[in-house]
């Protein structure tokens, strides 16, 4: 086999893998997080369940922090799959301990590769903990040392072997419960004083993992949207393509519980949606069995909700063409579910993705957010909550050739 023709089957391999990813099979097998207690003598004992680890993730990195400064390690842990960041507060009683971070000035301002032990000042255990430049499988715990002290509490020194083999002794450590700074040369622990109170908005685990299937996206960037065919209210055979006015395009069911509400609050919220000039385009996929699929429900939903709007029945080519446009977007493809809205600007091109029921008055405020703001600022709206990008935004014309208009 050529060069070449190896370049071509590794790049294949690639893409294969990447479909059956995004199709919710496991990158390199369900890897789910545990929680092994030793028992010594070679033993461990699982005990996840009792920990609160025992969830269905499938499992990557894993960082140790006392996030909360209250002395008790806490765990920040990645997932391959959703949710894909946890962050679990140790909320057991833990004996006394004492942390302490290392600031380095002839050796690295961290003191990676430092040694650091507590002397006891009688006859008790010593205890030693090294900083490390990342630990586990792509993961960097916090370069604060937590030394759990148990029922002896008489350390009052600390030697630290930094790199280099310089070692330097500490003194200082007055007391458990406490955090201390060790700056190379000083001999003197410095008492640093813990943050104040973290508000912390994580979901407890009881609600943590449910997924009600809505979700509210906003692109970072606009990306081509397929073109759909559909028949109009009339049977008319019709193209949906762009307009020259923003829009918005809702496939639906007939026998969709929550597309009822969704149709209604539309039709409910008629004056705000013209008066933003929005274009709205219901598409029934109850149409998809063919001539005779019964549709008698869709057309019974449109009267009930007196919705003002144009509709139709769209196709199983136009909805397989949708289904391609989201799993071009996102690692796990999702399944085909309605209702599900696709916000498009005049151009047709996508905007923002509403799945399950949604809020008009949401969809309103992100057109006004973002109808005529610049590639930088729809980057920044996009993510779901606050935080500064280390990247600048890909620009739209690499990302109209990353994401050409799905064909079907």
């Amino acid at each position: 086999m050529s060069p070449s023709e190896k370049i071509v089957d590794y790049a294949r391999g690639w893409t294969d893998l990447m479909k059956l990813v995004r199709s919710g099979h496991s990158w390199s097998g369900s890897e789910r997080n545990r929680f092994l207690l030793n028992g010594g003598q070679g033993r461990f004992h699982e005990m996840s369940h009792l920990a609160g680890l025992d969830q269905i993730e499938d499992g990557r990195g894993l960082a140790l922090v006392d996030w909360d400064h209250d002395g008790r390690l806490d765990l920040w842990y990645r997932n391959r799959s959703a949710p894909r960041l946890r962050l679990m507060l140790n909320r057991r009683e833990s004996p006394a301990s004492i942390a302490i971070k290392l600031e380095g000035t002839a050796s690295n301002r961290d003191g990676i590769g430092a040694v650091v032990e507590l002397l006891p000042a009688q006859k008790n255990k010593r205890l030693v903990r090294s900083v490390k430049a990342g630990d586990l499988f792509l993961s960097q715990s916090s370069k604060w040392l937590h030394f759990g002290l148990g029922d002896e509490t008489g350390y009052t020194h600390a030697s630290v072997i930094w790199p280099g083999g310089e070692k330097e002794f500490f003194e200082g450590i007055d007391g458990p419960g406490r955090r201390f700074v060790l700056r190379q040369g000083s001999g003197q622990a410095v008492s640093v004083a813990p943050r104040g109170d973290i508000e912390l908005t994580a979901k407890p685990l009881a609600t943590a993992s449910q997924n009600d299937g809505t979700a509210r996206i906003i692109l970072p960037a606009r990306v081509p949207f397929p073109t759909m065919t559909y028949r109009d209210q009339a049977a008319q055979l019709k193209t949906l393509a762009g307009a020259g006015k923003p829009r918005l395009v809702i496939l639906w069911s007939g026998i969709c519980g929550h597309c009822k509400s969704t149709l209604k609050e539309v039709a409910n919220n008629a004056a705000a949606i013209r008066a933003a000039n929005l274009e709205v385009l219901a598409l029934s996929v109850d149409g998809l069995a063919g001539p005779a699929a019964d549709v008698s429900l869709a057309y019974d939903l449109i009267d009930q909700s007196k919705f003002p709007f144009p509709w139709g029945l769209t196709d199983t080519s136009s909805v397989r063409g949708v289904h391609k446009f989201q799993a071009a977007l996102f690692n796990g493809t999702p399944a085909p579910s309605v209702p599900l809205a696709i916000l498009l600007d005049p151009a047709h091109e996508a905007v923002a993705i509403y799945r399950g029921a949604f809020s008009i008055i949401d969809v309103l405020q992100d057109w006004r957010a973002v109808a005529d703001v610049s590639e930088t600022q729809r980057h920044h709206y996009a993510p779901p909550m606050s935080g500064t990008w280390f990247t600048n935004p890909l620009p739209q014309r690499d990302v109209k050739k990353l994401f050409p208009a799905v064909n079907r």
